[in-house]
Parts: C-alpha cells; sequence; structure tokens
C-alpha cells in the first residue's frame, strides 16, 4: 500500500535524532535559555556583559571624548593619505 523509499526512512529518522537532540540540549541548559531569552525582551542584552557595547556605558565623558578626538586623528589621517595617493 504505501511505498517508502529509503530516502524518506533515513530523513524521518534523521529528523527524530535531531529533535531529540535539541529537545534534551534545551531542558539541559533551561535556565541559560531562560536567561538569555530574558535579557533580549529587555533589550539589555548588548549591555555590561557584552564586551565593547558595555564598556561604551561605563566610559565617562571626558573618556568618550578622548576616544572620538583620537577617531577623528585617525580619520583625517586617513583622508589624508587618500589625498596624497591622487
Amino acid at each position: 500500500m504505501f511505498n517508502f523509499s529509503t530516502n524518506v526512512v533515513v530523513g524521518v529518522v534523521a529528523g527524530v535524532v535531531v529533535g531529540a537532540v535539541a529537545a534534551k540540549y534545551c531542558n539541559d541548559h533551561k535556565e541559560e535559555i531562560s536567561a538569555k531569552l530574558k535579557e533580549l525582551r529587555k533589550g539589555t542584552l548588548f549591555t555590561k556583559d557584552s564586551g565593547e557595547a558595555g564598556a561604551a556605558t561605563e566610559m565617562t565623558l571626558e573618556e568618550l571624548e578622548s576616544q572620538k578626538e583620537r577617531l577623528e586623528d585617525l580619520i583625517a589621517d586617513i583622508q589624508a593619505k587618500k589625498q596624497e595617493a591622487k
């Protein structure tokens, strides 16, 4: 009545195995996943613990202005080099 090919059977078995592994992973890491989802909902995923984005929130105004001046100097140097190359 049903004519299943081996590809269909292998595909179904592979899907079941991957689904079981994913369910086990999610169950083992439920707290981590919940925390990340809460951070994502709050919009705090890219703060303090996320490298440079978090570091910028803790910098003082003077530090930020110093960084801005340094970046402006770098931009000016690059633009000057481009003008010399022409």
